[in-house]
């Protein structure tokens, strides 16, 4: 079976990123990124439907029905929740996943509020100036500390307020996507919009090519998989979930930005034995040996393992591509996404499994 990666465009890849990244997607916040998903996805002749939780699905038919497999990647970025107001306007926030407030501080994000209006603000440290302050440096930069600040002129929580703002507004931190000649990308929500972007082109590429998945195929995407449950449900007749997401650089990662790996363990505990040894098998035949890897992911985890332990009758693995500087401005080269989506092609058509089954 020809996979045609020599089909897989890092162009196409580079620009649909870009653009799934500037579509805001705070944890929970899924109105504009549907709108995004089921245009993309229609132009590709492809119907999206949406369960309860708002995870949105694609469903192709495969060779054999007897099996359905889930292969999902999550429309959620890290963001920010309104709590409440301070004296002087700003707006008193919380964590909306797994924010590194350092990471943030200065930067210019929307808020999107409950009636619809969206306001341009910047996350400040409420010490946010080495003039003013004598403690700016030292002081930590955390839920007591740092607070959004409309651009706008607001002095009081009734300004505030008259703008639309209201406890339960969400904040998404704008990306700064760039793009670099040598293939590097830089931008926030790399975490999981690089994934998102492999899973459309291998949707593409099952379009255009005619190719059938082996088995039935559910494409997923799920919108809270930052605070750690957006695999929790799992539609009925599922038999495996393997998710699509970043992987690490850093001590006990041989990785680099132009890396893929598979995930064979992570916080929540190991992926299955099987299905891991597939998604290995993959790999070792469709990937280029020197960029690809396998890892033991510590302070992380996946909307598949999140399926798994609860409770899903259900195998659970996952790969990705490896990012620096995770939860802040991240970065990945290109080759990263088209090593990703040598695997996920690989996986979808079947793949491996007289190796490991």
């Amino acid at each position: 079976m020809d996979l045609q990666l020599e089909s897989i465009d890092p162009a196409w890849l580079t620009e649909t990123l870009r653009e799934c990244v500037e579509v805001d997607s705070p944890v929970g916040y899924y109105p504009e990124i549907h709108e995004w998903l089921r245009d993309i996805v229609a132009e590709m002749g492809y119907e999206m439907y949406v369960d309860n939780k708002a995870t949105a699905y694609v469903r192709v038919a495969g060779a054999d029905s007897s099996k359905t497999v889930l292969i999902g990647a999550h429309l959620d970025s890290i963001g920010l929740i309104v709590r409440g107001f301070n004296d002087d306007g700003t707006l008193r926030v919380r964590q909306l996943g797994g924010i590194n407030y350092p990471s943030i501080e200065g930067e210019t994000c929307t808020v999107l509020c409950r009636d619809g209006r969206a306001l341009a603000g910047q996350v400040i440290c409420d010490k946010h100036s080495v003039h003013v302050f004598e403690d700016a440096r030292t002081v930590a930069r955390d839920e007591n500390n740092m607070s959004v600040s409309l651009v706008a002129d607001v002095k009081s929580p009734e300004d505030a307020r008259a703008l639309g703002v209201t406890e339960g507004a969400v904040v998404g931190i704008d990306p700064h996507f760039e793009s670099f000649d040598n293939g590097y990308v830089i931008s926030r929500h790399i975490d999981d919009k690089a994934a998102v972007a492999v899973l459309l082109d291998v949707l593409r590429w099952l379009k255009d090519s005619g190719n059938t998945p082996a088995y039935d195929t559910l494409f997923a995407f799920p919108i809270y998989e930052e605070i750690g449950n957006g695999g929790t449900y799992v539609p009925g007749g599922v038999d495996e979930y393997v998710a699509v997401d970043i992987t690490l650089i850093g001590p006990d990662y041989a990785s680099d930005e132009h890396c893929c790996a598979v995930i064979a363990s992570d916080a929540k505990g190991p992926y299955d034995w099987d299905l891991t040894n597939t998604l290995i098998a993959c790999a070792e035949e469709v990937c280029d040996p020197k960029k690809w890897n396998t890892q033991v992911c510590f302070h992380y985890s996946t909307d598949a393992n999140a399926a798994y332990h609860m409770s899903q009758d259900l195998r659970a693995a996952a790969f990705g591509m490896a990012c620096l500087n995770t939860h802040g401005r991240e970065r990945c080269h290109i080759d990263a996404l088209v090593e990703t989506e040598k695997l996920a092609r690989a996986y979808v058509m079947g793949f491996g499994r007289q190796t490991a089954e």
